[in-house]
C-alpha cells in the first residue's frame, strides 16, 4: 500500500511535466500484461515494427526486470518502470501501444492528450466483458480504494480513453462499445497483429510423425479455488497416455496456476510419455503448429479458426459456469464449430473422430471464421500501422 502510494504520486507528477515535453512522432512506447510479461498483440506489433519498420523507435516497458533483461538480451529497446531513461522515453513518446490496461501495462504519465493511445486488446471475447459483464467477481468486486480515486481525480491518465481500439470483426466492434462505452467509430477493424503467425510457415513436424494437441481451458475459479479440470472428470493419466499412445498423439497442457491438477497427477503427468505441461506464458509462438486445439470458453478457439484445423469443446461443468461464474455474449452451441465432450473419456473418443475425418464440422468452421475475422491474410500488423500513421497524421 505504501509503494502504491508513493507510485501514485510519483504518476501524478510525471503527469503534469509531461506537458512540457514535446512528442516524437517517431518514439513509441509499447507493454502489456499490466506490466508483468511479454505477450499478445502488443508484443508482435512491437516486433513488426522492430524489423519491418527500424525509421520508428519502439521501446517496450515492464515492471519485471526479467522481461526487460531478456529483450534487451535479444537487442530490443526496453525499460523497467520508473527508471530514469525510460521516464524520459516515455515522456516524449508520440504514441503508446497496450493490450490490457491503460493504467497499469505502462504507466498512466505517459498518457496526455498529446500521444496517441492504441488500444490492442487480447481476444475476441466470448465471455461478456467490462460493462457487459454483470455476473462475474472480476466485474462486480468494488476495485476503486481511496487512493486510486484519488489518483483519477489528480492524473487523468489514470482515466484515460483510448484514441482507437483494435478489432476483428463488426462482431467485436459491436461487443466492444457496449463493453467499455466506447464511440463505435473509434473501433477499427484490422485483424489482430498476434494471429499473423497463423500464415507463416509451420515448424518441422514430430519426429516420430505424432499429431500434436493443446488444451488450453478457461481459468475457473480464484486463487486457492479447487475447481479441477481433471479427477473430477475421468482424467486418468495411464489410461490416457495409453490411448494417445494408439492415436499418435503428444498432448500439452496450457493451464492456469489457478488450475493445475492435484501434486499426484502433476508427478504422474510429468512422467506420461504422451502428456505435457505447456509451461511458455506466450502459447502464439507455437499456436500454429498444433494439429489440433481443445478448449471450453477461451477465447483462444476463436484465433485457431485461422488454422483451418481441428477443435474439440470441452466445456466441463458448462451449467455451473454459464451465466452464474461468467455470462456469454453468444449462444455457446451456434458459436463453437467442432464437437464437444463433457468428460475425458469424451473428449479422446472426439479426438480419434477429429483426426479420422473433419470435413463434417468444415463448413460450420468456415462460417464461424468468416464471421469473427474480416481478414484472413496475415496482414494485421500492416493495417494496424497504416491506421496508427493516418491517426498521427492529423495530430
Amino acid at each position: 500500500m505504501l509503494k502504491e502510494s508513493f507510485l501514485s504520486v510519483l504518476d501524478n507528477l510525471f503527469y503534469s511535466l509531461s506537458f512540457l515535453v514535446r512528442k516524437d512522432k517517431n518514439l513509441w512506447a509499447f507493454g502489456s500484461m499490466f506490466g508483468a510479461g511479454y505477450a499478445d498483440n502488443s508484443k508482435y506489433f512491437f516486433e513488426y515494427i522492430c524489423k519491418q519498420h527500424p525509421q520508428i523507435r519502439a521501446v517496450w516497458f515492464s515492471d519485471r526486470p526479467e522481461v526487460v533483461v531478456a529483450l534487451r538480451l535479444e537487442g530490443y529497446e526496453a525499460y523497467r518502470f520508473y527508471e530514469l531513461a525510460g521516464i524520459a522515453i516515455a515522456l516524449r513518446a508520440g504514441a503508446a501501444f497496450i493490450s490490457h490496461s491503460g493504467v497499469r501495462d505502462i504507466r498512466p504519465f505517459a498518457f496526455t492528450p498529446a500521444v496517441l493511445l492504441v488500444n490492442l486488446w487480447h481476444g475476441i471475447p466470448l465471455k461478456k466483458i467490462a460493462l457487459d459483464d454483470q455476473v462475474s467477481e472480476l466485474r462486480n468486486k468494488p476495485t476503486l480504494q481511496p487512493l486510486q480515486w484519488l489518483s483519477q481525480v489528480l492524473c487523468p491518465g489514470f482515466r484515460r480513453q483510448a484514441d482507437v481500439l483494435i478489432a476483428a470483426s463488426v462482431e467485436d466492434q459491436r461487443n466492444f462499445s457496449t463493453a467499455f462505452a466506447f464511440p463505435q467509430e473509434k473501433i477499427t477493424i484490422t485483424g489482430y497483429p498476434r494471429n499473423d503467425v497463423f500464415f507463416r510457415s509451420r515448424a518441422a513436424v514430430d519426429t516420430e510423425g505424432a499429431k500434436k494437441g493443446i488444451y488450453v481451458p478457461t481459468f475457473r475459479g480464484k486463487e486457492n479455488s479447487s475447481f479441477d479440470f481433471f479427477a473430477q472428470f475421468g482424467f486418468n493419466v495411464a489410461d490416457i497416455d495409453q490411448r494417445l499412445t494408439e492415436l499418435n498423439v503428444r498432448l500439452y497442457l496450457k493451464l492456469h496456476h489457478f488450475n493445475f491438477p492435484s501434486p499426484e497427477i502433476q508427478r504422474e503427468i510429468r512422467a506420461a510419455r504422451n502428456i505435457v505441461f505447456y509451461d511458455k506464458l506466450d502459447a502464439y509462438e507455437d499456436l500454429p503448429d498444433f494439429d489440433f486445439l481443445i478448449t471450453d470458453f477461451s477465447s483462444i478457439y476463436f484465433d485457431f479458426l485461422l488454422s483451418n484445423r481441428p477443435i474439440i469443446f470441452a466445456p466441463f461443468d458448462k451449467l455451473g459456469f454459464e451465466g452464474t461464474v461468467r455470462q456469454l455474449y453468444y449462444d455457446y452451441d451456434e458459436v463453437t464449430p467442432g464437437p464437444k465432450a463433457q468428460n475425458w473419456s469424451e473428449v479422446l473418443d472426439c479426438m480419434a473422430k477429429v483426426l479420422q475425418n473433419f470435413q463434417p464440422y468444415a463448413e460450420t468452421l468456415d462460417r464461424t471464421r468468416a464471421r469473427f475475422h474480416r481478414y484472413v491474410d496475415g496482414h494485421s500488423c500492416e493495417r494496424v500501422y497504416d491506421e496508427v500513421q493516418s491517426l498521427l497524421l492529423t495530430r
